[in-house]
């Protein structure tokens, strides 16, 4: 059995996917299955997959479905190994990638999962988050998402009990999973950037807006299943407020949502 399964969900990009494949044949860590899980498969992609040179890699193609959630719980569900790394099929990881956030998580045996920051590439640049925590609780989750899906290396058994990803949503489910795993697990920050980060027009960095809103309806689902008390969730809906302003069209709507922001005591929506 592998030591880490190496998932990639990927749609009808060969030549991203091909990059991130490269990537991962380049690790120097090498006790590796490597999954590439595509929401509509084709042919084009088995052959890139092939032909990459990743180690223990296998196409699994699925029926179209549009939603990376089931994606990605298909492929948890095909592997037996107890570490899990994501990588985004636009995204590239550094060859110590693995080794490093290995070493990180099995340091800690209480740990759910292990991850770093970013660089950004292509169309901006810049680090993210541009200061890692070295351990992440379920109270500074819940301010913000700080926790990049390609730089995450999860213990399956962590993952599962969580409940995987949700099959429903289209954006930040990533979020939402590590929110349920912080519930019962630490989350490890590993200082070292890793991983290459992707940002183009395709890409979903841009759904700021759509993002924001899919955010704010996983905390109010949260709060109810948990029975978060508000005070717990003030700085996030703060936080939501303040990204809302910086979107709002008009600069009279951008003025009222920070007001908002800053208003004292804690606030049950927002």
């Amino acid at each position: 059995m592998p030591r880490v399964a190496v998932v990639i969900a990927t749609h009808r990009r060969p030549a991203l996917l091909a990059e991130a494949l490269s990537s991962v044949a380049a690790q120097t860590f090498r006790d590796v299955e490597t999954v590439v899980v595509e929401d509509g498969g084709t042919a084009e992609t088995a052959r890139v997959v092939a032909a990459s040179g990743a180690p223990g890699v296998r196409h699994v193609p699925l029926a179209f479905c549009g939603r990376p959630g089931p994606v990605r719980n298909e492929a948890l569900r095909r592997v037996s190994s107890p570490l899990v790394a994501f990588l985004d099929d636009d995204d590239l990881w550094l060859p110590r990638r693995l080794d490093a956030h290995v070493a990180a998580l099995e340091a800690v045996p209480a740990a759910g999962l292990v991850f770093g920051p970013v660089r950004r590439f292509g169309d901006e640049g810049g680090t993210w988050p541009r200061h890692v925590p070295p351990r992440v609780d379920l109270a500074r989750l819940l301010r913000g998402n700080c926790v990049p899906l390609s730089s995450v290396l999860a213990r399956r058994e962590a993952l599962e009990r969580a409940g995987l990803f949700p099959d429903r949503a289209e954006l930040a489910q990533d979020y939402e999973l590590w929110l349920r795993v912080a519930r019962s697990h630490v989350l490890v920050g590993h200082p070292e950037p890793l991983v290459r980060y992707r940002v183009h027009t395709g890409g979903i960095s841009r759904k700021k807006a759509l993002e924001v809103e899919a955010v704010a309806a996983i905390l109010t689902r949260l709060e109810s299943e948990w029975d978060l008390p508000p005070r717990l969730l003030a700085p996030a809906r703060r936080g939501l407020l303040r990204s809302r302003a910086r979107l709002a069209p008009g600069l009279r709507e951008a003025i009222r949502l920070r007001a908002l922001s800053l208003a004292p005591g804690p606030f049950l929506r927002g």
